[in-house]
């Protein structure tokens, strides 16, 4: 995350009766930004053949199990993602064809770059079909801003995830159907899948792996909407979440509802753990030929994610895109192409459309002299 206090001679000053009009003119946009027609404010549409771009993208790195027990080791490397023929690849390699092979695979990132707060998400993909393989389109939060841990405290927003065993033919045998194999959810403090289950639902698309469909949240200051080719699925709406209390005290609601701050997307495809690889010989003995892993070691690899698109949108009305880090003290702050280098302590107060926050120093009283949270980048259509 880009560091605020820049060292940069000189700071840029704005009249304050000029920062308060900016102030009432942007305010009121934001407020009222509760429509669910969607502005583009941000994609990557992969036309450009090669590495991902750098402004966009990162990556997370290494094995580990990433809490869940998966195998995987992610790269970098350009067997494991890349984007070709305006798609974006991520590629599952098996590393070795003994009985026990290793696998690679990558896992991509907006964190530090790009992260929203509400919006519509949307990503066009096809999913890969081995026993073991577990893929996902997600989001996490940006700035952990609420108390605990980084996770689940802060929430998690899968947007989409497949598991490859649901595709299998074995699978539907022991089931007697094709499971519905689409998965839309939500992680919080008080439901998430290591002390109860998550918050979600399931739909079924039978061409999952062998077509392209559209994979889609719409976020909403009391609602997250999942959706798949246009069809809204499930519905989690903020206040039936919340405890019954009048009125319900601030502490509990983020255990329910930390979805009131800015999060990041996360593209992965896994392989086995605890759900890519649950059709095993220890849950299914009978049935499962694919031993203690879940993954069928002898299918065919590489297997792949791949991508069209993946666009972010912002209510109609506003162009916004969320941004920034807060300082905790006065200092040199970067407002980029806005105000240059600010000295936040000189001013009466501050507000940058770049870093997303408004300053308000100590007045008489003793009150402010803290930094504020305000949407950045919140302009008129």
């Amino acid at each position: 995350m880009q560091n605020m206090f820049w060292n940069t001679p000189g700071p840029s000053k704005l009249p304050t009766a000029l920062m308060a009009a900016s102030l009432l003119a942007i305010a009121p946009l934001w407020l009222q930004a509760s429509s669910q027609d969607w502005v583009l404010v941000w994609s990557d549409e992969f036309d450009q053949d090669g590495a991902l771009n750098p402004e966009d993208w990162t990556y997370d790195l290494g094995a580990g199990g990433w809490g869940n027990n998966e195998i995987q080791t992610y790269t970098d490397r350009t067997e494991n993602v890349r984007v070709e023929n305006g798609r974006l690849i991520i590629e599952v390699q098996q590393e070795s064809g003994t009985s026990r092979p290793s696998y690679t695979s990558a896992r991509i990132t907006t964190r530090g770059l790009h992260a929203w707060q509400y919006g519509r998400v949307e990503a066009r993909a096809r999913m890969p079909l081995t026993t073991g393989t577990w893929s996902a389109i997600w989001m996490l939060s940006e700035d952990a801003i609420f108390p605990g841990a980084y996770w689940p405290d802060n929430g998690e927003i899968d947007i989409v995830e497949h598991v490859g065993y649901e595709e299998d033919p074995l699978f539907h045998a022991v089931r007697g159907s094709a499971p519905e194999n689409i998965h839309g959810t939500l992680h919080t403090n008080a439901r998430n899948h290591l002390t109860t289950t998550g918050i979600g639902a399931r739909t079924l698309v039978p061409g999952a792996t062998e077509t392209f469909n559209t994979y889609a949240i719409n976020w909403l200051e009391d609602r997250i909407e999942f959706e798949v080719n246009g069809y809204i699925y499930h519905t989690v709406i903020k206040e039936s979440l919340i405890p019954v209390r009048t009125p319900p005290p601030p502490e509990e609601i983020y255990k329910v509802w930390p979805f009131d701050q800015r999060f990041h997307l996360i593209l992965n495809v896994a392989v086995g753990g605890s759900w890519g690889g649950h059709f095993n010989s220890g849950f299914y003995p009978e049935t499962s030929p694919y031993g203690p892993s879940g993954i069928d070691h002898g299918d065919a690899w590489p297997q792949r994610m791949e991508v069209e698109y993946v666009r972010v949108y912002a209510p109609a009305g506003t162009t916004t895109e969320w941004r920034g880090w807060p300082l905790t003290s006065g200092g040199y702050a970067n407002t980029g192409a806005w105000l240059s280098a600010l000295f936040v302590a000189e001013d009466p107060w501050v507000y940058s459309p770049d870093i997303g926050w408004l300053y308000l120093p100590e007045d008489g009283a003793g009150a402010g002299g803290a930094w504020a949270w305000m949407p950045s980048k919140v302009l008129p259509e």
